[in-house]
């Protein structure tokens, strides 16, 4: 395996000449990648919440953000 430096000259190297559909590749690898970090970081707690959110959310059972900044605009103000 390669070290660092030369995987990086390697990498760059196909960058710069790679077509459109594949940089669109690579940058959706590096995008999961932030994703999965983030992901692994949370609590179990945390995760239930996320997931939570997204049933409530995928069932319409959502506040507009307009409600919430209306609701708690006191709160925001300095």
């Amino acid at each position: 395996m390669p070290n660092t430096t030369i995987l990086k000259k390697q990498v760059k190297k196909f960058v710069d000449s790679a077509l459109e559909k594949d940089l669109r590749m690579i940058y959706n690898l590096f995008e999961i990648n932030k994703e999965e970090v983030w992901w692994k970081g949370i609590s179990k707690e945390q995760k239930k919440a996320v997931k939570d959110a997204i049933v409530e959310a995928d069932k319409g059972q959502v506040i507009p953000h307009s409600a919430m900044v209306k609701k708690y605009s006191k709160w925001l103000k300095k």
